[in-house]
């Protein structure tokens, strides 16, 4: 699946105000298709309130999901205001997003 496709499905999960970091295209095309479908899946599952949030300890009112694909560097982490809407999604390799994360407070 292409970034293209990949982002209209996670816009149709959580809606049109979703922003994308700014290397979502390229990590996301480089993924094998199963861990495509996983981070969909897992998309899903935070939408639905499955998958637990963390607290941010800088920002107020900001919750963050976490996605660590098993045996690869990649991960994602999706951001959504407390009692609100999906804000943004993080895709990238585990340095970037230590200082995502670290940015975030979470």
């Amino acid at each position: 699946m292409l970034h293209d496709k990949a982002k209209a499905n996670i816009r149709e999960i959580l809606g049109e105000n979703i922003t994308f970091g700014k290397h979502f295209n390229g990590v996301f095309d480089n993924l094998k298709e199963s861990r495509q479908k996983e981070m969909i899946a897992w998309v899903k599952e935070c939408k639905e309130g499955n998958s637990i949030a963390i607290s941010s300890d800088k920002i107020k009112g900001l919750l963050a999901f976490v996605l660590r694909f098993r045996n690869t560097n990649f991960r994602a982490i999706l951001t959504k205001k407390k009692n609100g809407y999906f804000i943004a999604l993080f895709l990238d390799k585990h340095k970037y997003y230590e200082n995502e994360r670290n940015k975030l407070g979470v």
